[in-house]
C-alpha cells in the first residue's frame, strides 16, 4: 500500500487537477478518497493496474462530489424560489387587501350619514340590526334596508375598481 501511495499519489493528483481544476473538491481530497477505497479492498493483489484503479476512483469521487454539490445548490435555489414566491404572494395579498380596504373606506365616507352609521355599527362594531334599530329608535326593516344599500354601494365600488385594474 505504501509503495502504491509513493508511486501513484502525484500522478493521480495531477490527473484530477488537470481534468477538473483546483476544485471543489480539492484534488488532494480526491486522492485521499481513492487511496481509502484502494485500502478497503480485501484483495488488492487482484487489481491488475493500481494506478488506473486509483485514477478512476479519484475521478468518480470528484464526479460524485460535484453531483452532490449540484443537488444541494439546486435544493437551496428551489427553496429560495419557493420562499420568495410565498413572500411575493403574501405581499401581493397584503397590498390587495389594503387597496380594497381603502376603496371601502372611501365609499363609506361618501355615503349619506344614515347608511354610513348603520354599516359602521354593524360591520365594524359588530352590532346586530335589531340592536341598531333599538339604539337609533328606527324600525329593524329600515336598518336592514340601509345596511343592504350600503353593502351594495361597497360591492359596486370594489367591482368598478377590479374592472379598472
Amino acid at each position: 500500500m505504501e509503495f502504491a501511495y509513493r508511486s501513484y499519489r502525484e500522478d493521480v493528483r495531477r490527473y484530477i487537477a488537470g481534468t477538473f481544476g483546483a476544485g471543489p473538491p480539492d484534488p488532494e481530497d480526491a486522492v485521499q478518497a481513492a487511496f481509502e477505497r484502494f485500502a478497503a479492498l480485501s484483495d488488492r493483489a487482484r487489481v491488475d493496474n493500481p494506478k488506473a484503479f486509483l485514477i478512476r476512483s479519484a475521478r468518480n469521487y470528484v464526479i460524485d462530489q460535484r453531483r452532490r454539490q449540484a443537488v444541494r445548490i439546486s435544493y437551496v435555489l428551489s427553496e429560495t424560489a419557493v420562499a420568495t414566491a410565498v413572500e411575493d404572494r403574501d405581499a401581493e395579498r397584503v397590498v390587495s387587501a389594503k387597496e380594497r380596504l381603502e376603496i371601502i373606506e372611501r365609499t363609506i365616507q361618501t355615503m349619506d350619514p344614515r347608511r354610513q352609521q348603520v354599516v359602521i355599527m354593524n360591520r365594524i362594531h359588530g352590532i346586530s340590526c335589531a340592536e341598531i334599530a333599538r339604539q337609533l329608535d328606527r324600525s329593524p326593516t329600515l336598518i336592514k334596508a340601509l345596511l343592504a344599500e350600503a353593502l351594495v354601494l361597497c360591492e359596486r365600488a370594489l367591482r368598478e375598481a377590479d374592472g379598472e385594474r
